[in-house]
């Protein structure tokens, strides 16, 4: 079990920005390592994201109210309620995102997103793999530059726990989140 850092739940569910234009989609690649020492045999996944529409503030507050008064099971009945902000797609399956959060930084931009499924379960088909029960969201966070290329990590499989010094913690089901590429696909004019 990992807990993503708590600047990357801050980020993820209490920052406030204004939204981006969208539709936007990304090119990502995820690349899970057997390992945190492995320098070899990973597996890699391309996926797109697709941002048809960046959570507004009072869906924000909705989401983060239900998680602090409610816990993972009143965030879970919030963030399913929330309108659909986009897809994921990943070996041939879509994904509906319910979260989607853009914060400006001084060299680009920082995205959030969370699924309203697990999208897998890293490590889950070995021998003696802890249950996949309780995991039933994916979160994802990506780090762009001002070019729109960067990279970020997933739990593919994760909950939404309340707690830590932002109030929030991310509790992934791999032992180590999947890395990411992704840069923005290039809009056809």
């Amino acid at each position: 079990m990992t807990f993503l850092s708590a600047s990357a739940a801050l980020v993820m569910l209490a920052a406030v920005a204004a939204p981006a234009a969208a539709p936007e989609t990304f090119d990502v690649v995820a690349t899970a390592m057997p390992n945190a020492a492995a320098a070899t045999g990973g597996v890699t996944v391309p996926m797109m994201i697709r941002i048809d529409r960046y959570t507004p503030e009072h869906a924000r507050t909705t989401v983060t109210d239900a998680l602090k008064h409610g816990g993972y099971p009143g965030f879970l009945n919030a963030l399913r309620e929330a309108p659909k902000a986009g897809v994921l797609e990943a070996a041939g399956q879509t994904f509906v995102i319910r979260w989607a959060r853009e914060v400006p930084t001084a060299a680009g931009r920082t995205l959030s997103f969370v699924t309203d499924t697990p999208v897998f379960f890293v490590g889950g088909g070995k021998r003696g793999a802890k249950p996949t029960a309780g995991y039933e969201v994916a979160v994802v966070q990506l780090t762009l530059d001002a070019s729109g290329h960067g990279e970020g990590t997933m739990a593919a499989a994760a909950r939404v726990k309340p707690g830590g010094e932002t109030g929030v913690r991310i509790d992934s089901y791999a032992e180590n989140p999947l890395k990411l590429t992704a840069a923005t696909r290039a809009v056809a004019k």
